[in-house]
């Protein structure tokens, strides 16, 4: 870009006094000279402005850069803690499958126990009813008594203690089993509970997740609007800094034309002979009866382009529309030069699309125009063009809702805050 501008002032420095003739007609002024060099130094003073700005850029990006650091900290924490509670989820999820089976295991024991005691039940049922047919504790009494001998007497007494015996086992293990039962109910009860609580920490966790998820899609959304804000106020920056250094050397090359101007007219002054001057410009094609080409009027501008006025100067929509819109109503539009001058800027702007920067000096007064949005661009930086040269052709490029040639016209050198920009309508009949 260093090296484009170097030869854009060299290429301007050497040109012909008669290759800016179209638009610095005329005697040359000690006033139009000061007036393009406070031009100049507008522009200059703007460009550091710019500079600051963009210093102020690059301290705001270094302070997001910190807040995206600590965006992403945060990020990886939440993933940690994502990590971690799926963790415990899948922990939880086993736990609860081992008290599933637990507590079948215990169903399935608790079962065994009732059928243990049903059974003894019908076994102490029926041997109270062997007691209540045979009269009880008497029968014992009466076996002993009935024994016919002492022998006999030994071995009623050892199977009334053998009955006895029995009796108080089946009611010992009676006991045991319905105590077993029920501590084994009450470790259902408490296994049952816990997995209700670990069923609900289940929950708890799960929703816990997906808040965690859902902050962690926000802060990645609001990293990615704090990079894409970053990146539109760079690339703002740096295209208005770029058309600033473009307007200053045109202003330099126009300067230096009026000071070779100047010297000329001195040393006309001086001389006796006879001087003729000629004057000659790169080929354009003019307005005349051209189809769709305006005709070159009277005045210091004239319509850029053929079409209706589609869209006025002035607020639209909440926002300041620093131009005019001219419709496309053909096939194929040109767009010509509303007066002599300069071509600082041809380029592909993000939002302007194929867009045409022209200086003009009229009256020793500067102005800018702005042609925006075109299909195709026939002017190049560097060049002058005549007042109805065609510059290129209407179109739908850059941030643009439909075919048409957004003109802007300023009174001074162009800026970003447009604050140089005056209504088309107040200079151009259309």
């Amino acid at each position: 870009m260093v090296k484009q501008k170097v030869l854009s002032l060299a290429a301007a420095a050497v040109i012909g006094a008669s290759s800016f003739s179209p638009y610095l007609v005329g005697a040359v002024s000690n006033q139009e000279i000061q007036q393009k060099r406070n031009a100049i130094n507008n522009i200059q003073s703007k460009q550091s402005s710019i500079q600051n700005q963009m210093s102020q850029a690059d301290q705001d990006i270094t302070r997001l850069q910190s807040q995206q650091e600590k965006l992403a900290a945060e990020i990886k924490k939440l993933d940690m803690t994502v990590s971690e509670t799926s963790g415990k989820i899948r922990e939880l999820s086993a736990t609860i499958e081992d008290t599933k089976q637990d507590i079948q295991v215990l169903q399935r024991e608790i079962a065994e126990v009732k059928e243990r005691i049903e059974k003894r039940n019908e076994l102490l049922k029926e041997r109270v009813r062997s007691l209540q047919q045979s009269g009880g504790l008497v029968s014992y009494l009466d076996v002993l008594l009935g024994a016919q001998s002492f022998g006999d007497f030994i071995d009623r007494i050892s199977a009334v203690t053998t009955i006895f015996e029995a009796d108080k086992q089946i009611i010992a293990e009676q006991e045991a089993d319905k105590k077993l039962k029920e501590g084994k109910e009450n470790e259902l009860t408490t296994k049952l509970a816990s997995l209700q609580s670990d069923l609900q920490k289940l929950q708890q966790l799960k929703q816990q997740l997906s808040q965690q998820i859902k902050e962690k899609d926000q802060l990645m959304a609001q990293l990615e609007k704090q990079e894409q804000d970053v990146h539109e106020k760079k690339l703002a920056l740096a295209e208005e800094q770029e058309v600033l250094k473009k307007q200053e050397a045109a202003m330099k090359a126009q300067l230096q034309q009026l000071l070779i101007q100047q010297q000329q007219q001195a040393a006309k002054a001086k001389s006796t002979a006879s001087q003729t001057s000629s004057s000659s410009g790169p080929s354009y094609v003019s307005g005349g009866g051209s189809a769709g080409v305006p005709a070159v009027t009277s005045g210091a501008f004239m319509r850029p382009a053929n079409g209706p006025v589609t869209s006025g100067f002035g607020m639209r929509g909440g926002e300041f529309h620093a131009g005019v819109d001219i419709g496309k109503r053909a096939a194929e539009v040109p767009v010509v030069a509303a007066a002599d001058g300069y071509v600082f800027r041809s380029y592909y702007s993000q939002s302007y699309g194929n867009v045409v920067f022209i200086t003009h000096v009229i009256n020793g007064q500067v102005y800018t125009t702005v042609y925006a949005h075109l299909e195709s661009r026939l002017a190049h930086e560097g060049q002058t063009v005549k007042k109805g040269q065609i510059i290129g052709y209407m179109g739908n490029t850059g941030w643009s809702e439909g075919a048409h040639l957004h003109f802007e016209l300023h009174r001074g050198p162009w800026n970003a805050a447009k604050s140089n920009a005056v209504n088309p309508l107040n200079y151009i009949n259309f």
